[in-house]
């Protein structure tokens, strides 16, 4: 059944009568009850947003007479035509146009077809069903349906429908209770997981990609544009938030002083990160001694064992959201300042006991592996420290099943309002106070937080490569010598050869 505009206005009516009234009358417990109603509301009228915005995106196609819907009516794409009449940003309409694009079906991605005269007697069945379910009951935000919708869109070619499907069923089952920039991460995490071949190929256009450029306005201002993939970036994001970490600290206890004889710094985190370029340009201009800056910084590179032995698998890169190629980590393998830490690895002690108060620095390369980063609100390293689960004062230990990684605003929630916080050297739980949540539900932390389960790959089994596949290869590389008038090759040459004539077949096989 159509909408009638009519019945939208009704409701659009009934809202402005909602919104004229004032609530600053209201108690703490109907303001916060109201709020999460209205937010259901909300994620309501971003579903209903994003089928028209799909809709008008499918009927922009450029290769549709007169260039489609939006160049009919001056706009130049679906984005800035959804933006210019709702008001809003252009990344703001592309993710409702992503969101919408969960409920066309399979054989009719969003963008493409022109408009019909007449619309089928039954709706097409939906691309993503668990994604157009969540968001027409108002459990799933327009933002985390366009961040799902679109990642599901890269894998979508390579992987088996049923896989795509549980993957699809997990992540919304997720997503429901996380907020969009949890999201995002959540379904990086997954994508990388679940098509490695493409992942790994991304990685490689990503790199391509890579770019820095700046100009000055009319008025002198240096405005600075780029991007770079997850490996590139790596140091430069590390560097860049310790230096700006430290001076957010530093400002932090500026504060609490009486302020005589100092004056107050009171930059923006945004202008911190800026002054930290300025000053490391400007030492890199008088540094006579490259490996010796002053500023203590450090790339964490985790990758297990038996992936860092093959050269196949993914790792991880402290501060970087998505997972890394083991192909892509040995980039940083051997650079000044890159601290690999190996799982299972080296046999560095991680259990103190009660004889050290404080963390060593292997503990806390160990819990940020287990948590990621602050294990509550998933901010980066930088911006955390160790904390005893139980107070070292009242007998707890220095150990991993009695740490956890916490930034300073959730270190102090965690205590002003009695969160309770279990863990293990490998997993981190977080159980809510009472006034919060009368059940207590224990929701997990860390990475934990940020993972589905990835359904394991179809089995394919290769035929082994035989001997007499083997001296055919190596005949293709004499022939090909010979051709090309080279002298034949010592026996281990031929072999060499032989054996990446091989390497390739598999890895393009792979591939398709």
């Amino acid at each position: 059944m159509a909408n009638d505009t009519a019945e939208i206005e009704r409701v659009s009516t009934l809202l402005g009568e909602l919104a004229a009234r004032d609530v600053s009358g209201l108690s703490t417990d109907v303001l916060l009850a109201q709020n999460a109603a209205i937010a259901r509301l909300e994620r309501l009228v971003g579903a209903l947003g994003s089928r028209y915005a799909g809709e008008i995106a499918r009927r922009s196609a450029p290769e549709l007479p007169g260039g489609g819907l939006a160049r009919r009516t001056g706009q130049g794409n679906a984005a800035t035509l959804v933006s210019t009449v709702r008001g809003g940003t252009v990344a703001g309409a592309k993710r409702s146009i992503s969101a919408g694009g969960a409920f066309f079906p399979a054989d009719a991605p969003a963008g493409l077809g022109g408009e019909r005269a007449d619309a089928p007697a039954k709706a097409p069945a939906p691309r993503y069903p668990a994604v157009a379910r969540a968001s027409v009951t108002g459990e799933l935000s327009v933002d985390a349906a366009g961040l799902i919708v679109d990642g599901l869109d890269k894998v979508r070619a390579h992987v088996e429908a049923a896989v795509l499907a549980e993957v699809e069923e997990r992540l919304v089952t997720r997503a429901v209770t996380m907020s969009a920039h949890d999201v995002r991460k959540m379904v990086l995490r997954a994508l990388a997981r679940v098509d490695r071949v493409a992942h790994e190929r991304r990685e490689r256009e990503q790199h391509e990609a890579r770019y820095l450029w700046w100009k000055q306005d009319h008025e002198g201002t240096v405005v600075i544009h780029g991007q770079m993939d997850a490996v590139t970036a790596a140091p430069v994001i590390a560097v860049l938030e310790q230096m700006t970490t430290r001076d957010v600290r530093r400002q932090g206890r500026d504060h609490g002083e009486d302020g005589e004889g100092r004056t107050p710094d009171g930059r923006t985190v945004g202008q911190m990160r800026v002054d930290a370029l300025h000053d490391l340009a400007r030492h890199a201009l008088g540094c006579t001694e490259t490996t010796r800056s002053g500023v203590r910084t450090s790339i964490v590179v985790r990758m297990s064992l038996n992936d860092l032995r093959t050269g196949d698998g993914q790792g991880s890169i402290d501060g970087i959201d998505q997972p890394v190629s083991v192909r892509e980590l040995r980039r940083l393998a051997g650079d000044a300042g890159v601290i690999p830490q190996v799982l299972a690895g080296d046999g560095a002690v991680l259990d103190m006991g009660r004889t050290v108060r404080l963390f060593t620095a292997a503990q806390r390369l160990a819990l940020l592996e287990r948590d990621g980063g602050c294990a509550k609100c998933h901010a980066p390293p930088e911006h955390c420290e160790a904390h005893h689960i139980e107070w070292w004062d009242h007998g707890g230990r220095t150990d991993l099943a009695n740490g956890v990684m916490l930034c300073t605003r959730c270190h102090h929630d965690v205590h002003r309002q009695g969160w309770e916080i279990r863990a293990s050297a490998t997993a981190v739980t977080f159980i809510p106070p009472p006034h919060l949540d009368q059940g207590r539900a224990p929701s997990p932390g860390g990475t934990r937080a940020l993972d589905i389960d990835i359904p394991p790959p179809p089995d394919i089994r290769w035929p082994e490569v035989t001997p007499e596949d083997e001296a055919m290869v190596r005949a293709w590389v004499a022939a090909d010598r010979a051709a090309r008038g080279e002298p034949r090759g010592e026996p281990w040459e031929e072999q060499y050869a032989a054996m990446r004539v091989v390497a390739a077949w598999h890895e393009e096989r792979a591939e398709a």
